[in-house]
């Protein structure tokens, strides 16, 4: 009580000081006046906006306000087999034909067509559709009007469809999902919760009868529990004319079953459990402290999220220092006030230890929680923080950055469900500006104190099956946690200087002794009088940032096979501090600083990534500077990771994914001696000074490297600072490329059969395959057109006609270094049983590819393509590519003949002629991973 009573001193002050500033916390949060809102007679609400990000596309969301807790036990699963019926038949659109119809407009199921069921909703959406034909916005909103009420629902699509949500449950039931159906009667005491997920009951979904569906159908599907959501670049008095006129005409249901929500009974005593399951390695300790909480709308109750998100930010970054210490008990910590269930919210604190660690791991974790009840934070913390966020708040205030349709449509969802305003930039800029100075060290300190009630507390640990797992009992946790809450704990100390400089002595710089403008590609050249080639374009995709990637070749290609282990551990210096800061200074450094750097030695090349806001680009050349001339090799932290990498070996993850990747990796590697293993054997062979020197000679010469720069930072404080720092590294004289290796890949077609440990009753089949090429770009489009088009029929002919599947991959790709090559993966989960089948199945539908290509299938693929290709423009990273290629091919990325006019002129005979090219003769490894005999 007192804990609580003086959260709420504490939260009138600052609404006293709130409203001195101008600011009346008890007003609503002002919806965006962008929107168009309207409820129409039959109680189903719209939500429409202009917004032309991305231009001449819009998307269209149906929101539910219906979920599984709505469900009877005879209908439990059925609000997410619902979900997938509405892909299954409507009145305008029967059988599967309402994909088929969105994907000739360049819309992709699974990827831009989709939906999702949890406890207390249903949300689904089609997005990113272009709109620039009426006709295309009309097939919209009827999709969006027969997922309101027109479900088909016929037995036959029905029966299907069970199969289908089989193998979703089958790829959704690993560990995590195993432990979580321990847990639920606990975690939510009991209640509809603890007996309902969106997959529900595989038992129900596999007999229950067509009447239940169309019950739960008919019960909660309705207007009054239904919204819309339309955002994108259209006229919004033409739209919401559409709307009104066509979803009036859905008629409200009369005498609706009244929308309850659930109720989670408290617990005045702590309830406690333990899970196990034998493909756990670690344990896993949470505590869980439950509370009601409606959510108002209220600017007080948004000032609030901010104090939690604080509260949240800085708890963690203090259990992150303390992790840093070698003798820390826990591998993972974390502790965070957040949403739980509909109205309610959770303390949580957990964290992953060893078994034998776990007693100390808690102790410690809680002492951290505790030490910010007895004393707070400080006021550096708080400050630091809050001059972060005021910063960005700026800087999104300055660009008044606008969100993609599709992000506008996921806060939409919150308005509806929680009531919870969308509102504009301006005020979302202003609030953060006049509330965040606001926000005290007290309140923030005092926060978390409310949610520390001794009601509705819940234990749950998680561990591997065997005997004995030695865990703590409840007695001994709650003797733990007391004996922490009675101690006298010295208040946080920063342990490390904050006043310490990144880079103490600044370098003489170099200049720039060459310049070239690239027109076509808005960047120009520099060539410094250290041999570094720096290329800069300015592009404003992400306003405020810049990017920087340098590469150089050579990579592990130029090392014997004794030296692999040792290189391969390069990038354990990303993780030794830089220059003169051990990891502790640097992340305290760097706490108030976006900058950020890495090295990385790959096969054929070394790289130097890093990025950073237009207010620290100066440090992130710090950085990349640091990199070549005051790289940190600390000893004693290469010594604790190995430890550590020795220790993970005592407990080898039972993890079937962990060993599916494991026996692929040694299959595809097939005796080639660069592939070692991860045992003790291979760690045994790294050496510090060995990997030290592998650092300092792939990272010393700067005219070996090529560094490309992205952003829309000024011209002249780039020109400045490359000359500053990237000019200031030593020259080198060694130049490099690097040396083909042999590959190794299995010769032919072959064929695995590996059996894996898993209690899943699951198969994974893995199809891998390459073919060499003789390079040629028209090959190459046609040969990803290929992979989309396998997709189509893999989705229409194993998922839907053979239900044999929840989702299959198909990748098609290719590589030029060190010789051109196009490669394909497919990969599948399925019943063990039908393994075998289906991957004939799969094989047969390659050699059918060869001999028929859908004109309709060819013509979705090339549209979506077409469509997603402005959207790669306007990202850093299509930019990035399109420099390395042009100065590492000497090929125009944006030049027609590269990819637009190739799909301009594609035809069937090319996709048939490019699939009996690669499915002739490849190397292929096909494998099939089953669970372990019994």
């Amino acid at each position: 009580m007192r804990n609580i009573l003086l959260l709420i001193f504490t939260i009138l002050i600052s609404l006293s000081v709130c409203a001195q500033s101008g600011i009346d916390m008890s007003q609503q949060v002002p919806f965006d006046k962008e929107f168009r809102i309207g409820v129409l007679p039959n109680g189903l609400t719209y939500y429409i906006k202009h917004n032309e990000t991305p231009k001449g596309k819009a998307s269209f969301y149906l929101y539910q306000n219906v979920g599984a807790v709505l469900e009877t036990d005879k209908q439990n699963g059925l609000a997410h087999f619902l979900e997938h019926m509405a892909f299954n038949g409507t009145t305008h659109f029967p059988g599967n034909s309402m994909i088929d119809v969105l994907e000739k407009k360049g819309v992709k199921f699974g990827k831009e067509i989709n939906a999702y069921t949890s406890t207390n909703k249903t949300v689904y959406n089609i997005s990113q559709v272009p709109v620039t034909r009426e006709e295309d916005l009309d097939t919209c909103l009827l999709i969006l009007n027969d997922w309101c009420n027109e479900l088909s629902l016929t037995d036959a699509e029905i029966d299907s469809e069970r199969k289908v949500i089989q193998e979703e449950w089958r790829q959704r039931y690993d560990a995590n999902y195993r432990l979580d159906q321990q847990l639920k009667d606990v975690k939510y005491n009991h209640s509809i919760y603890s007996k309902r997920d969106a997959l529900g009951s595989m038992d129900v979904v596999q007999n229950f009868k067509y009447k239940e569906l169309r019950a739960f159908y008919n019960n909660w599907c309705r207007t009054d529990l239904q919204a819309i959501g339309i955002v994108g670049d259209f006229n919004v008095d033409e739209v919401e004319a559409k709307v009104k006129a066509l979803f009036s005409q859905i008629p409200a249901v009369k005498n609706p079953e009244e929308r309850e929500y659930v109720i989670i009974p408290d617990n005045d005593k702590p309830l406690y459990k333990v899970a196990t399951d034998k493909e756990v390695k670690n344990v896993g300790f949470t505590l869980e402290i439950r509370h009601f909480y409606e959510k108002d709308n209220t600017q007080a109750q948004l000032r609030e999220t901010f104090v939690n998100a604080f509260f949240n930010i800085l708890i963690n970054q203090r259990l992150k220092e303390k992790s840093l210490n070698a003798k820390q008990p826990y591998i993972t910590a974390r502790v965070l006030c957040g949403d739980f269930e509909k109205n309610y919210k959770v303390f949580n604190l957990n964290f992953n230890a060893n078994e034998v660690n776990v007693n100390s791991a808690l102790k410690s974790v809680y002492t951290e929680m505790q030490r910010v009840v007895q004393h707070g934070f400080t006021e550096k913390e708080i400050d630091r923080l809050k001059s972060e966020m005021l910063k960005k708040n700026e800087s999104r205030g300055k660009g008044r950055l606008r969100q993609n349709s599709d992000a506008i449509c996921k806060s939409i969802k919150d308005a509806y469900l929680d009531g919870v305003a969308v509102s504009d930039n301006e005020f979302n800029y202003y609030f953060l500006k006049t509330v965040l100075p606001t926000i005290t060290k007290e309140e923030v300190s005092d926060f978390v104190k409310s949610f520390l009630t001794e009601k509705n507390r819940v234990f749950m640990i998680t561990g591997p099956d065997k005997e004995p797992l030695k865990v703590p009992s409840l007695a001994q946790i709650e003797a733990i946690i007391a004996k922490v809450e009675a101690s006298a704990l010295e208040p946080y100390v920063e342990k490390a200087p904050i006043n310490v400089s990144l880079l103490d002595t600044l370098p003489e710089g170099g200049k720039i002794v060459g310049e070239k403008l690239l027109k076509g590609y808005k960047a120009v050249e520099w060539q410094l009088s250290n041999g570094a080639k720096v290329i800069y374009k300015i592009s404003n995709n992400k306003k405020g940032t810049l990017e920087l990637k340098a590469v150089s070749p050579g990579g592990a290609s130029v090392y014997d096979v004794k030296d692999i282990p040792s290189l391969q551990a390069v990038s354990l210096a990303n993780k030794f501090g830089i220059g003169d800061l051990d990891p502790l200074t640097y992340n305290k450094v760097m706490v108030n600083n976006s900058a950020k750097s890495n090295v990385s030695l790959e096969t054929y090349f070394e790289k130097v990534t890093a990025s950073a806001s237009t207010k620290d680009v100066e440090s992130m050349f710090q950085l990349v500077y640091m990199h070549f001339e005051k790289p940190r090799f600390d000893e004693a932290k290469f010594d604790e990771l190995m430890a550590g990498n020795y220790g993970s070996l005592k407990s080898p993850s039972q993890n079937p994914n962990t060993l599916i990747g494991k026996a692929y990796k040694t299959l595809a590697a097939n005796g080639d001696p660069r592939y070692f293993e991860y045992d003790k054997t291979y760690l045994d062979q790294i050496s510090f000074e060995r990997m030290k020197e592998i650092y300092k000679e792939r990272f010393s010469n700067p005219g070996d490297f090529t560094f490309y720069l992205i952003g829309d930072v000024p011209f002249k404080t780039v020109q400045s600072l490359v000359e500053k720092y990237i000019g200031a590294i030593k020259a080198g004289s060694k130049k490099e490329s690097w040396k083909p290796l042999e590959d190794y890949f299995p010769k032919g077609f072959n064929t695995h059969r590996v059996e894996i440990p898993m209690e899943a009753p699951k198969a994974t089949v893995v199809i891998k395959m390459q073919k060499p090429l003789a390079y040629n770009r028209e090959r190459i489009v046609h040969h990803t057109i290929l992979g989309q088009i396998l997709n189509i029929r893999f989705i229409e002919n194993i998922r839907e006609k053979e239900g044999g599947v929840y989702t299959i991959g198909v990748n098609a790709g290719d590589i030029r270094v060190p010789s051109p090559q196009l490669s394909m993966d497919i990969s599948f989960n399925c019943d063990p049983e039908n393994a075998e089948h289906l991957n004939k199945l799969v094989n047969k539908e390659l050699e059918q590819v060869t001999k028929e290509v859908k004109q309709s299938d060819l013509d979705k693929v090339v549209l979506n393509l077409k469509k997603n290709q402005p959207l790669l423009k306007r990202s850093n990273a299509y930019w990035m590519e399109t420099l390395q290629t042009y100065y590492n091919y000497g090929e125009n990325m944006m030049a027609p003949e590269y990819f637009d006019t190739i799909l301009d002129k594609v035809t069937v005979e090319d996709i048939k002629k490019a699939a009996s090219y690669f499915f002739d003769n490849p190397n292929v490894l096909n494998i099939i991973f089953v669970p372990e005999a019994n």
